[in-house]
């Protein structure tokens, strides 16, 4: 039986055409950037790095990477520090709110104590240094002991006069005396001292050599050496100091065992010895940590943009040298999504009420890979600064064809996913802010496409808000008093009448702008607008709704418009009455259900940042304090609500989110990172489209849930054994419909080749695709 079995099983691989490897239902993935390497730490096979907070390590032999996040065990996101302890074997790392995770080969221990401190001050880590079994952590507040060995925090010392808050640089131990560097001040006590917590045990080092702010302070060679104003300097037995490197502008020191590593003048790095011997390393203009490997004869760097990088000097020949850079995203922030098909834009860029001069670049995710496109490369071409790109639009014939908005310096065009043109107030209708400095306050938002091929964006603080670039290459704009001078975001094409466009007011003149270009798309004369301020509350005759920030707009497969405030969401039914005097907006109720009758506004307290529709016409709402919410259709049940207690989110602030038309995985974007998750809903085309299960075959030891794709919107879906037996039965969320692989009885189903009859409401469409299962 089980080979006519796994014969059939052969024939129904055979048919089909497509390999299919996406992410399993309900599984989550992480997309975080990895080319800005800030820090490194060595253990005897790996090479530890954190990049943009995210963490990554390189073997030391086999060069693989492996990957650490919440989606492998750690507590925490956005990591501000690393460093290896050789004596117990474990990797500590601080987070930037002061939670610490220890990462050995038997797990991750979380030290949560700094993070749930109740304090005032910066819980920040500067730097930590081993020594026995114990780890200092240079604080903004003072110095952190924990023991590396009860894996828990020993002590906490105020260094600072009466006890107070000293912000530490670092510290190291010297001769059985711990020191601890501030920008001023130089303490020292006894390392055999039991009572430093007592302040008046920390004295302070008098006399000090050079001028200027103070450092670093380490010990190397059997000498205590000073960095202050750039300069090094070493003391001697007699307790003077030597001015060492004279002819050195030193801006980057550190000791690793029997090496000193430097960046002379902000551009040279040196390697040097016991005896202050220096060589350079040549074709290395900078780095921001360093790790000499013995075994191995070879110093690593955090390289910030080239990675980690490994480099051996060879003699009488040209240095070894290596760089490794994951593939990611440019940056941890995505603060617009847009999809085209099922590639993926991500801008990095911002604004409110100004810019905020984050460099422009555009983030590309394809087919598992993660192109990126920076500002500073567009700048050799221009000769001008590149910032805060803001959204994207795609040409809808052509996914490698795009234009991406920057509040601040115009219109970017891209062909074949490359720069190639930059609109401005010169060469288009687009208008700057400010004669004084032009070029950086042309301030574009919200590009979208028309069916037709027309790209609409806006101009915020322009006389004339609506700029278009017509299907023929013209530029026109168009004037609307009311409009005037707004901060515009958003535009909305209505699904349910091209001719009207919706328009987010974020913050100055708040509100929303609505108009209908009669079908003359630059001909303004026809053109019926207004814009609303306050809105007509339809729940209590006679009030008002009055929002301080719209932050999104989206509109539901219902035609029905979802505006995302710091009141929730407001919700505008019947758009084709948008300009009807009594036009109203509503507030998704939710009944409290405890006898009242009373109900509650649906996050009312929430300020609502993104808000994104899936395949079933359910909303993906993401809050600035509280995570996602995914709620049902009318809103009224929260189907998730995903947070960073609960998920691998990175952060509860969502900036923004975005659904994959092809696979239905959902995208979401925080300052912090992005994740995905693959939902159980899928946009649906008319008729069934290469209906397939996955996985397929389902192994013994899967216990996830098995997808049906390529369904129409409500497809009734049967699932039968090959006798006719009903094992399940279910209606699909838009293009997908899940199977837990249990029968009715909740028991799991036994091998076998498992029929799913598919049809869609009126029975006039139906398609059967197979399963095997192996148990």
């Amino acid at each position: 039986m089980l080979k006519y079995i796994l014969s059939a099983f052969i024939l129904l691989l055979a048919s089909q055409n497509t390999v299919y490897a996406q992410l399993a239902m309900g599984k989550w993935r992480t997309h975080l950037a990895y080319s800005s390497v800030s820090q490194i730490a060595q253990s005897e096979n790996k090479i530890f790095a954190v990049s943009e907070g995210a963490l990554f390590s390189v073997d030391k032999d086999s060069e693989e990477m492996e990957f650490y996040s919440k989606l492998s065990g750690l507590n925490d996101a956005n990591v501000s520090r690393i460093e290896y302890d050789p004596t117990s074997k474990q990797l500590l790392i601080v987070y930037n709110n002061g939670n610490v995770d220890l990462l050995s080969s038997g797990g991750v221990i979380n030290i949560p104590d700094l993070y749930l401190k109740q304090m005032s001050a910066s819980k920040s880590v500067n730097q930590i240094k081993f020594q026995g079994d114990k780890a200092y952590l240079a604080c903004d507040f003072g110095i952190v002991v924990l023991n590396m060995k009860k894996r828990e925090v020993a002590d906490t010392y105020y260094i600072g006069p009466n006890g107070s808050e000293v912000k530490v640089l670092n510290t190291t131990t010297h001769n059985s005396n711990i020191y601890a560097l501030s920008a001023n001040t130089l303490y020292k006590a006894s390392e055999t001292e039991p009572n430093l917590v007592n302040y008046q045990f920390w004295k302070t080092e008098q006399n000090l050599p050079g001028s200027g702010e103070l450092q670093s302070i380490s010990s190397f060679a059997g000498k205590l050496l000073l960095l202050r104003g750039n300069k090094l300097h070493s003391q001697n037995e007699d307790g003077s100091w030597t001015n060492e490197l004279t002819d050195m502008f030193i801006s980057y020191l550190n000791v690793k065992k029997n090496k000193i590593y430097l960046v002379h003048n902000n551009s040279e790095v040196y390697e040097v010895d016991q005896n202050f011997n220096k060589k350079q390393y040549v074709g290395i203009e900078k780095i921001e940590d360093a790790e000499y490997d013995e075994e191995n004869q070879l110093s690593w760097f955090a390289g910030g943009s080239s990675g980690v990088m490994s480099y051996r000097f060879v003699e009488n020949s040209d240095p070894e040298t290596k760089s490794y850079i994951p593939d990611g995203p440019a940056v941890n922030t995505s603060w617009k999504m847009t999809f085209s098909g099922n590639k993926l834009f991500v801008v990095a860029g911002g604004r409110w009420s100004a810019e905020y001069l984050r460099e422009g670049m555009v983030m590309i995710f394809e087919d598992g890979i993660w192109k990126n496109i920076f500002g500073r490369d567009i700048k050799e071409i221009t000769g001008r600064f590149v910032n805060d790109f803001v959204n994207v639009a795609v040409d809808p014939l052509d996914d490698k064809h795009f234009y991406v908005t920057s509040y601040g310096n115009g219109l970017f065009e891209f062909k074949n996913d490359e720069y190639f043109d930059w609109h401005h107030h010169l060469n288009s209708t687009l208008e700057t802010v400010s004669n004084s400095n032009p070029y950086l306050y042309i301030r574009i938002d919200g590009a979208v496409f028309d069916k037709d091929g027309n790209l609409f964006m806006v101009n915020s603080g322009a006389g004339s808000a609506i700029k278009i670039l017509d299907k023929n290459g013209v530029w026109n704009e168009l004037t609307f008093t009311e409009a005037t001078k707004a901060t515009m975001g958003d535009i909305v094409i209505s699904n349910q009448n091209q001719n009207q466009k919706w328009i987010a007011s974020v913050r100055y003149k708040p509100g929303i702008f609505i108009y209908d270009d009669n079908g003359t798309v630059t001909d303004q004369r026809d053109d019926v607008s207004r814009f609303i301020s306050s809105f007509p509350n339809a729940d209590i005759e006679g009030s008002y709704i009055s929002p301080l920030n719209i932050m999104c707009l989206a509109q539901d497969k219902n035609g029905v418009i979802w505006a995302g405030t710091e009141q929730g969401p407001l919700l505008f039914y019947n758009t084709n009455k948008a300009f009807d005097a009594d036009f109203t907006c509503s507030r998704v109720k939710i009944p409290r259900n405890d006898g009242t009758g009373k109900a509650d506004y649906l996050l009312e307290s929430d300020r609502v940042k993104a808000i994104a529709i899936d395949g079933a016409n359910r909303k993906w709402i993401g809050t600035e304090t509280s995570g996602v919410y995914l709620m049902s259709e009318n809103g009224q049940e929260t189907i998730e609500h995903f947070t960073t207690s609960n998920s691998p989110l990175l952060s509860n602030d969502i900036l923004s989110i975005g659904i994959s038309p092809v696979t239905g995985e959902v995208f979401i974007g925080t300052g912090k990172g992005l994740v995905s998750y693959q939902s159980d809903a899928l946009d649906a085309d008319n008729k069934f489209n290469n209906v397939h299960a996955y996985p397929n075959p389902v192994r013994e030891n899967f216990n996830g849930i098995i997808t049906i794709t390529g369904l129409v919107d409500n497809t009734q879906v049967k699932i039968t054994d090959l006798n006719g037996n009903l094992v399940c039965q279910t209606i699909s969320n838009g293009a997908i419909a899940t199977w837990d692989g249990k029968d009715v009885h909740g028991r799991k189903v036994n091998t076998g080749i498992y029929l799913v009859i598919c049809a869609n409401e009126d029975g006039t469409q139906n398609t059967i695709t197979k399963i095997m299962v192996i148990n």
